[in-house]
């Protein structure tokens, strides 16, 4: 609205100035009818009419922009009355949806339950749901640990017969204990080489020494013989054996002990470093190629004439000259 009547003042102000622009034409073509001010001459005799033609040619031309403007506020006029009406319509229309607002917010206040008394009674359900959800929990873990252990149970093997043996017995026990003094005898092992076999350990016991008490040399040289002789106890007896065995560094006595700063021999390990035992276990080895496949892994150099009854092969750990590695 501040619109329309800024330019319905506008139309006023064009229309008042137009108006004196014909006014002031008007008025100078009735003066151009008297007596010229430069000669004298009377109207009828005077030839140049100094510009009368120009200035009416303006005033019918304000005449004709007046009507115009006139005839644009004229439709402003009734733009205006009509908005006017709109906007009262509108005032009325506004005033009964607002009406209509509050009796729905009422409405729906009313429908709508207290938030306090949720929040409570919401406190009161999570508690409840989480115990729910956690006997379920419970409930489905035992149902899965039952069926596992079924599952175990019907995998348990048949219980063995009351009257078979369980474990070693002392004759087996012995009888092996034999087997492993002889390995030892054969590979030049220091002592009586009186060995037996403790029940109770699993272990040996050489010379009344249990094998654990021993120096690190002397325990992996005893424990290469355990597994050659259970080997060779199998083969003669019949009893399943792979046939394949694995012997990682046997000869650790004859380690350089300066290598590694406080790595001194023992007095077991350096009697044992003082005998042939290292040639006479690569030749004891080499006798048993007919009764299983034997893979030594070592660090030191083996005993001349190895090669007659074995295959050496150097792991040079150098990508470019000779075998690098195992795999």
């Amino acid at each position: 609205m501040d619109s329309f009547e800024q330019l319905q003042e506008v139309y006023t102000s064009d229309i008042a100035r137009l108006e004196s622009i014909e006014e002031a034409g008007f008025l100078l073509g009735v003066d151009g009818r008297a007596d010229c001010p430069v000669c004298g001459a009377p109207p009828d005799a005077q030839v140049h009419t100094h510009g009368l033609a120009g200035i009416e040619d303006v005033r019918v031309a304000a005449e004709v922009e007046i009507e115009k403007i006139r005839q644009y506020r004229s439709e402003l006029i009734r733009t205006i009355e009509d908005t006017k009406g709109e906007g009262v319509r509108l005032v009325s229309t506004i005033a009964m949806l607002r009406e209509s607002l509050r009796d729905v917010e009422a409405k729906v206040e009313q429908a709508t339950p207290d938030a306090n008394d949720q929040q409570l009674a919401l406190g009161e359900a999570v508690p409840i749901r989480d115990h729910v959800r956690r006997g379920l929990d419970l409930l489905a873990q035992r149902e899965r640990l039952t069926e596992q252990m079924e599952e175990i149970e019907a995998s348990k093997p048949a219980k063995l017969d009351s009257t078979i043996q369980r474990g070693l017995s002392t004759e087996t026990a012995k009888d092996f204990a034999d087997v492993v003094s002889g390995v030892l005898s054969a590979w030049g092992f220091p002592g009586e080489r009186h060995v037996v076999f403790d029940l109770s350990t699993y272990d040996l016991i050489i010379d009344g020494k249990e094998r654990r008490h021993n120096g690190k040399g002397v325990r992996a040289i005893t424990h290469a013989a355990f597994k050659v002789a259970l080997m060779v106890f199998c083969r003669e007896r019949g009893l399943p054996h792979p046939g394949f065995l694995v012997l990682d560094t046997p000869l650790l006595t004859y380690r350089d002990p300066m290598k590694k700063p406080g790595d001194r021999l023992e007095s077991d390990e350096q009697e044992l470093r003082n005998t042939d035992l290292k040639r006479r276990f690569f030749n004891h080895l080499g006798q048993l190629g007919d009764r299983a496949q034997i893979v030594v892994f070592e660090n030191i150099d083996p005993p001349e004439g190895v090669d007659g009854y074995c295959k050496v092969e150097a792991f040079t750990n150098d990508a470019d000259e000779g075998r690098q590695g195992l795999l």
